[in-house]
């Protein structure tokens, strides 16, 4: 993530629809990537009305909506002050996202333009709130990719239950962002991977992904992650099958270059080197990984002088940077 100024000098954020210096109104603008301030012909996307939702400007050909919003297929019920709240969160998570990808150069195609973009389908749990009977609910919404649609459950929103789903499912790391960063993954395979040259590529670092899927996930959830997992993945969800071990590396990937980014811009350096943003310049992967290991490393003890859990509690074995580098080479092939 860039960081933001107004026109008054004054820093804002990238969530931000109002400058809280000089009062200006401010819109995100896709096209240049730029927050910056209203301008008399510029349209809102619709959904700027329910405030706090979305700050971009509208696209055109999109019904008043902008190309974030478009790519929805289902929201929640928004007739409930908590579902709003929730669905802000959500919306938080999908831009930043989107932010990354487009940094990135990748493609941020909705069905519109493709029969197999990307679409979004935020949908509400009935695990969520029992005390809205009549609200449209779903009984267990799974969070997921299918063919070029996400699904997002808005229950993850609720830092209470999503801090519990983490504890149960024994995580060390479960955020609305890390959901999205992930199931973005599976769709990009899809786009990148699987009917083309990096199939081969793929099968050589992750193993071969006609593995039965369902097959694979039963045994994980039955009997946990082999020995030594440690050593082949960054995480033990990614030895469940091969496409869930490409989705955590790729998140990852997302993790490293958002987070780089983000100190790049704030001209922060460590051990007197400048970090740099890895977006904008052709960095080679090596120099990604050894500035990432600085900032993760610094950014771990920072947490704990707050008393904090690590910010990046994961280790990069080789056999996980090999996989790191396949999805760096795939991104820069397609850009």
């Amino acid at each position: 993530m860039r960081s933001f100024r107004c026109s008054c000098g004054n820093r804002v954020y990238f969530e931000n629809d109002r400058c809280l210096a000089c009062g200006r109104e401010l819109v995100f603008d896709p096209a240049t990537m730029a927050l910056r301030v209203v301008e008399a012909s510029d349209e809102r996307c619709a959904h700027h009305a329910y405030p706090g939702t979305c700050n971009w400007l509208a696209a055109p050909d999109r019904d008043g909506f902008c190309i974030a919003c478009a790519l929805n297929e289902v929201i929640p019920d928004l007739s409930e002050p908590r579902r709003v709240r929730l669905y802000h969160e959500v919306e938080k998570a999908k831009r930043r996202l989107l932010f990354t990808l487009m940094s990135l150069g990748l493609p941020v195609e909705g069905r519109a333009e493709r029969m197999d973009g990307l679409a979004f389908r935020i949908l509400a749990d009935a695990r969520l709130d029992e005390a809205h009977p009549t609200l449209d609910v779903h009984e267990e919404v799974t969070t997921g990719h299918v063919q070029g649609e996400i699904t997002i459950n808005l229950l993850e929103a609720d830092p209470v239950l999503r801090e519990e789903m983490r504890v149960a499912m024994d995580e060390s790391y479960r955020t609305l962002l890390g959901h999205f960063r992930h199931e973005s993954g599976h769709y990009y395979w899809q786009r990148l991977v699987a009917h083309g040259d990096a199939l081969v590529g793929f099968r050589d670092r992750f193993g071969d992904e006609r593995r039965h899927y369902q097959d694979s996930l039963d045994a994980y959830y039955r009997d946990g992650p082999p020995p030594g997992w440690h050593d082949e993945y960054v995480v033990a969800y990614a030895s469940s099958h091969p496409l869930e071990d490409f989705a955590e590396c790729w998140g990852h990937y997302l993790h490293m270059v958002d987070t780089l980014q983000t100190a790049a811009d704030d001209g922060l350096a460590i051990g007197g080197v400048a970090l740099a943003d890895p977006t904008g310049a052709e960095l080679p992967f090596d120099e990604i990984v050894d500035q990432w290991r600085a900032l993760a490393t610094a950014m771990n003890d920072l947490n704990r002088s707050m008393g904090l859990d690590d910010a990046y509690p994961f280790s990069l074995t080789e056999t996980v940077l090999g996989k790191l580098r396949f999805v760096y080479e795939l991104i820069s092939a397609s850009t």
